[in-house]
């Protein structure tokens, strides 16, 4: 779990990390953030809509400055 971090290089490291381990993220309150299109059929159906494949640092912090 991370709560608390600084924008720009942490979160670059944070998607290259989410690719590697195939994760996927559940920020409280916002979408779910895939590491590539193919896991979205893995999700329950309730996520699979919002949720957003992300790219880059900039992609994290655009999606949490919207919750």
């Amino acid at each position: 779990m991370i709560s608390q971090f600084s924008s720009g290089a942490v979160l670059d490291m944070l998607v290259t990390f989410i690719g590697l381990a195939d994760a996927v993220v559940l920020p409280p309150g916002c979408p779910t953030l895939l590491a590539h299109e193919g896991q979205r059929c893995h999700l329950p159906e309730e996520l699979r809509a919002a949720a957003l494949v992300i790219r880059s640092g900039a992609d994290v912090e655009r999606v949490l400055s919207n919750c």
